[in-house]
């Protein structure tokens, strides 16, 4: 049965205040899908599916591509909607349909593809892509390594809402915000906990579920910082990012740990169940620019230098491979330098397999990294 906890709308507020949370909410989905938004290819939004007959690990042109590595199939999210190659790079599934901010989340057994800012949510899931597309803006959409999802929504006549999606993409739990808008959420790796990143009148709210209870358990206020991002461990820790610093708790909501990028700037990261890395420059224009990794209990593992403001982070299991403008590097958690190597120009990301193979991906298609 889905479970439903409503909060009592407060006063009514200044509408001017209304209207600077809806332009900072608008902020945060620019920061975190930042490319130059375009056209959308499909005038009226629909959608089709067919299977290319094309070479091996190509696929479709579209701007704001996302890659993410789903097992050993290449997932890419893009303003033309998806695609799914399986590790001989043969299409397995393609779709298309418009998006204006394509994103991805993925779990153990499944694959997301998602608008955000927009209704677009496709799931694939045991050889089938389902559309689970949604009735309110996307917000944001996390995963959990148990298969489950946090889909928040921008739903009429709140601040926001989140559904949690189990296993098999049926919704287990429901919250509804009157208080603070909903900037991010995220389910545990077990399933049992839920957090949801907010902002209200004072700033960042940080509020902790369990999915068994109608009631909230834990409330951290985070203070007027704007957090936009969260991601639990697999451990059960939990961490809030902002531009300006990262901040880790337990399932709680006890603070473990605090990190101040003193005044450096956030220029990307990749949060995993065991993998937390932030690459940060020193100055605007990407200059200075080195990579922090942290542990899941909070902790500063390595500072490591790179070449230049990453064009991706990627993570397998515990490795981190880093793709700067002419050079990759594969790293371990504590920041050993695994392999490094020269790049050509013209790569936008790079993963690794789990036998430990790199394929370098551009717009048009993928091709395995060779070092030199």
């Amino acid at each position: 049965m889905t479970k439903r906890r409503k909060q009592k709308h407060g006063a009514t507020r200044f509408f001017a205040l209304f209207l600077t949370a809806l332009v900072i909410l608008s902020a945060i989905l620019l920061v975190l899908y930042r490319d130059k938004i375009s056209e959308a290819l499909s005038a009226d939004g629909g959608a089709s599916e067919y299977f290319l007959d094309t070479e091996p690990f190509t696929y479709e042109t579209g701007s704001k591509q996302i890659f993410a590595l789903f097992g050993d199939r290449i997932a890419v999210s893009s303003s033309t909607g998806l695609q799914l190659l399986d590790s001989s790079g043969e299409t397995i599934v393609r779709q298309v349909f418009s998006m204006t901010n394509p994103a991805l989340a993925l779990t153990d057994s499944s694959c997301a593809f998602f608008d955000a800012g927009g209704k677009s949510f496709r799931v694939f899931k045991d050889g089938e892509c389902f559309e689970l597309d949604r009735q309110y803006p996307i917000i944001s959409v996390s995963a959990g390594k148990g298969g489950y999802y946090a889909v928040a929504e921008q739903e009429s006549g709140y601040k926001g809402s989140v559904t949690v999606l189990d296993e098999g993409l049926e919704p287990v739990y429901k919250w509804y915000s009157g208080t603070g808008y909903i900037l991010d959420a995220a389910v545990s790796p077990d399933g049992n906990f839920l957090g949801v990143l907010c902002l209200e009148s004072q700033g960042s709210i940080l509020r902790m579920f369990k999915l068994d209870s109608e009631d909230e358990y834990a409330l951290t206020d985070l203070g007027t910082e704007l957090f936009f991002k969260l991601k639990f461990f697999k451990n059960g820790n939990i961490c809030a990012l902002s531009q300006n610093s990262l901040r880790f708790f337990d399932s709680g909501g006890k603070e473990l740990s605090s990190h101040s990028f003193a005044g450096d700037y956030l220029s990307g990261y990749e949060m995993t169940e065991e993998v937390c890395a932030l690459s940060l420059s020193r100055y605007m224009s990407g200059n200075d620019v080195y990579l922090l990794s942290f542990s899941p209990d909070g902790s500063l593992l390595a500072t490591v230098s790179l070449s230049g403001e990453p064009l991706s982070l990627s993570s397998q299991k515990q490795k981190l491979v880093v793709l700067c403008p002419d050079e990759i590097m594969v790293l371990s958690r504590d920041g050993k330098v695994l392999e490094n190597g020269h790049v050509i120009p013209g790569s936008r990301a790079a993963v690794m397999t789990a036998r430990g193979n790199i394929y370098l991906l551009s717009s048009r298609y993928a091709e395995k990294y060779e070092p030199e």
